[in-house]
């Protein structure tokens, strides 16, 4: 795997998503109702519901983010720029209560969806995007770093 500083590209964001985020789903339906509850709240979250609207909605975040930079927008974000003017905890907060009202189901939904959107966003971002540091951040994040933090193989490999 490629140094943290050196630039990933297209395809290997890609094989991420394909080797982590995508297979997020069925092996958490492998998991009984009490493993997978146990293993959100370790996780921080009281329902599994809550954990998979945190990492949708930072992929959202970071598509969001994207979006804004390729439009060579001046930097750095002004402090109350609504993309940047949360601390971390604070959003991860604001996310789960935005998204209070959704079914196990519908949280299950709206997580395959979002994948799917970040991948075709992934597949269609420009070639120049990936040599821009910031991006490469934030891509990174949420392909690699992002899973490995909800890994479930963590503790529930047979």
């Amino acid at each position: 795997m490629p140094s943290p500083q050196q630039p990933l590209s297209r395809q290997e964001l890609l094989a991420a998503l394909e080797q982590g985020w995508k297979t997020y789903l069925p092996r958490l339906a492998e998991l009984s109702e009490e493993e997978q509850t146990r293993f959100a709240q370790e996780q921080g979250f009281t329902r599994v519901q809550d954990l998979l609207v945190h990492i949708f909605a930072w992929w959202r975040l970071s598509m969001q983010r994207t979006t804004w930079l390729l439009s060579n927008p001046p930097l750095p974000p002004s402090p109350d720029h609504p993309l940047f003017d949360k601390e971390v905890d604070e959003w991860n907060a604001q996310a789960i209560i935005e998204h209070q009202h959704l079914t196990r189901a519908e949280a299950e939904a709206q997580f395959a969806a979002t994948l799917t959107e970040f991948e075709r966003f992934l597949r269609d971002l420009p070639a120049a995007a990936f040599e821009q540091e910031h991006i490469q951040t934030w891509m990174r994040l949420e392909t690699m770093d992002h899973y490995e933090e909800h890994r479930l193989e963590k503790r529930y490999d047979s």
